[in-house]
């Protein structure tokens, strides 16, 4: 091993955290980029909390593309079903439904009440914590369809609740037995209520429960608004509408008219069973509330018959005092059953818009959909109308009124319609749910986050203090085994050198007349026996030294000072912060290079002046050494000792020099 190597091998920069972090700041970093990926990586080992939250609410989002929107009512027809008001209800409440006719019931649907709070958002109300649905059957008894008696039922949104009956038999009614009412949230006066806004029996697509007779414990009678009646009248706060709206004026206006007839041709024999009238809901006004239903007729008969010319027809509906107030839905009456092709509906006394001079009596009949239907089916779909007494305008539009579409959007089938009605409100119910998962789950992530950076920070800072441990503990045993060597270098080679010059001197003294040859002789001996002494003492100095980052242009100018003795030398040291942190032994090969390239001077340059320069370009080090001796010949340009040293620097060594004019000698290394 060189002795360079040597030195490299037991010598350490001072005990000092300062210093070590300069020497070593660079590899702290590089270790503490080397860190954060490896946390990173372990960060990304963890699950994601918000991938799956986000990958949901996205399939929510697709699904609700799909689905219908549902606005609500601008004026709905009534209300539904409510308890008394001002009284809590007597318990155990019973609620019965007496069908027109049986029907094979495999489906029960509640629609809750609802009302708009102080936020402007719908909510429902009186819907019951614990009660029981039963399906009477034609014997008198009764079956249990759904029992929550023993458990309180969630607290419904404004979406329909759905309970299907096992196994569909032949019904004639429903009995809800409430044993515990809903909490009255609204500003009536009771704290408990029962309310519903509409019920439906399904047996198939055709409600069996429209236009049932309904009985109460107790029930609150209120106009128009709230009555038993109002349970089964086919009537909500919503349309089985999809609301994509293209034209509000699909409709007929009917201004002028005082009766409008309208004939069906079926083109086949049905049983008809139901109908529904769908009102205008844009008028002039543009969905102005008040304007709902203008012209809606109040005297309804509708009749059916075998032939075309409705001889033998029979009346299966009728009501020529209608006293609804006019809403948004579909007016949906139940006729008698009644076997027909040609149905005709004979509609007059229209409601009168109260927006038109009043005092000019002028009548109106307005429609946006007729419908007709058997066992739950339409049967009246783009089939041929006939229409009396329409002006020109209405007659080009008279088709209108059986397109399945109404001036609001498009019409959809009662129970297809409550089934995404409940989607639709399930799934914005958990996408909000998902956004709130979602927002939770970041702060999570987030939190994690920042536990793993603290945990990075935490580790550099022990990664830290663990290379200052490590740099002090082999800093001392350096500096003991500098110690060691020095001593041992001055015992034996200072101690044998001391004894060779002074043996040389005693020599020189017991020979009386020594030859010329020999005084020459037992002169180099001694002088090289002094300078060897004087290197190795140099040399003992250096490495015993406290302070080894001492500033290197303190020591180029007194050893310069000590080599070049009375010839004229300039300093220009730039950077010498850079040379000032070279490792020591990189400082020692500098500083004998250095040594060198001056002592060439002193030797063979004959020089009058010396220029020692230093400076730094980029990384590089940059040593230059001027003289203005009589220099050589590119020839004679050969130093090995100076080649030897810029090997060992790992440096580049350049040699400029011409006959006379001087010589440059420029040594470039890069500081590692």
């Amino acid at each position: 091993m060189s002795t360079s190597a040597q030195f490299r091998w037991f010598y350490a920069p001072p005990v000092s955290l300062g210093n070590t972090i300069h020497f070593y700041w660079k590899r702290v970093v590089l270790c503490a980029f080397a860190l954060f990926p490896g946390l990173l990586s372990a960060f990304s080992i963890f699950p994601s909390l918000t991938a799956p939250i986000r990958e949901e609410m996205e399939a929510v989002q697709i699904e609700l593309i799909d689905l219908p929107v549902f606005p609500v009512n601008v004026s709905p027809w009534t209300l539904g079903f409510s308890s008394a008001q001002h009284q809590e209800p007597e318990l155990p409440f019973v609620i019965e439904i007496t069908f027109p006719e049986p029907a094979v019931v495999d489906l029960v649907a509640l629609m809750p009440s609802s009302f708009k709070d102080q936020r402007n958002e719908i909510q429902s109300w009186g819907f019951p914590l614990r009660f029981m649905i039963e399906r009477l059957l034609p014997d008198g008894q009764a079956e249990i369809i759904a029992d929550h008696r023993e458990s309180d039922y969630p607290v419904p949104g404004v979406d329909p609740q759905f309970f299907p009956c096992p196994e569909p038999v032949t019904t004639t009614g429903l009995r809800i037995t409430i044993t515990e009412p809903g909490k009255n949230t609204t500003w009536w006066r009771s704290n408990s209520i029962v309310a519903f806004s509409e019920l439906y029996a399904f047996a198939g697509a055709r409600n069996a429960a429209l236009n049932s007779e309904v009985k109460a414990t107790s029930s609150n009678e209120f106009s128009f608004s709230w009555s038993t009646k109002c349970l089964t009248d086919g009537f909500t706060l919503f349309s089985p509408l999809f609301h994509n709206l293209e034209d509000p004026k699909n409709n007929i206006d009917g201004f002028g008219l005082k009766k409008l007839t309208l004939d069906f041709d079926l083109g086949q024999v049905y049983r008809v069973d139901e109908f529904r009238l769908w009102p205008v809901v844009h008028a002039i006004q543009h969905n102005f509330p008040p304007t709902t239903a203008m012209g809606f007729p109040r005297a309804i008969r509708v009749k059916a018959a075998i032939s075309a010319d409705f001889s033998g027809a029979e009346v299966i509906y009728e009501n020529m005092n209608l006293n609804y107030r006019p809403g948004a839905g579909p007016f949906m009456r139940r006729t008698r059953p009644t076997d027909a092709q040609y149905v005709r509906f004979e509609l007059s006394e229209g409601v009168r818009d109260f927006m038109r001079d009043q005092s000019r009596g002028v009548p109106r009949i307005a429609l946006s959909e007729v419908e007709v239907f058997s066992a739950g089916d339409i049967i009246s779909r783009g089939i041929p109308l006939r229409a009396e007494g329409l002006r020109r305008g209405d007659r080009q539009r008279v088709s209108s009124l059986t397109d399945g579409r109404s001036n609001e959007g498009q019409i959809l089938p009662l129970r297809q319609w409550l089934t995404q009605f409940k989607q639709r409100v399930q799934l914005e119910d958990r996408l909000q749910s998902l956004r709130g998962e979602l927002n939770a789950a970041q702060l999570q992530e987030a939190q994690r986050f920042r536990t793993v950076v603290l945990v990075a920070i935490g580790l550099i800072l022990i990664l830290l203090q663990l290379v200052w441990l490590v740099r002090v503990a082999s800093r001392r045993r350096a500096a003991r085994m500098r110690e060691r060597i020095a001593c041992d270098l001055h015992d034996e080679i200072g101690a044998n050198v001391s004894s060779m010059a002074h043996t040389t001197e005693l020599l020189a003294e017991s020979i009386r007349e020594p030859s010329s040859a020999q005084t020459r002789l037992l002169g180099n001996l001694q002088e090289s026996a002094q300078l060897t002494y004087q290197e190795t003492k140099n040399f003992i100095r250096f490495i015993e030294a406290e302070n080894h980052s001492s500033d290197i242009a303190e020591q180029f100018t007194r050893v310069a000072d000590q080599i070049l003795g009375t010839i004229p030398h300039i300093f220009s040291l730039e950077n010498t912060r850079s040379f000032n942190a070279l490792d020591p032994a990189t400082k020692w090969n500098l500083l004998l290079f250095y040594k060198e390239a001056l002592n060439n001077i002193i030797k063979h340059a004959e020089a009058t002046a010396v220029t020692i320069k230093t400076r730094r370009e980029d990384r590089v080090q940059i040593l230059e050494v001027i003289d203005n001796g009589r220099g050589f010949s590119q020839d004679e340009q050969s130093c090995r000792r100076l080649e030897e040293r810029a090997t060992m620097l790992r440096g580049e060594l350049k040699i400029d020099s011409q006959a006379k004019r001087g010589t440059q000698v420029t040594l470039k290394f890069k500081n590692c």
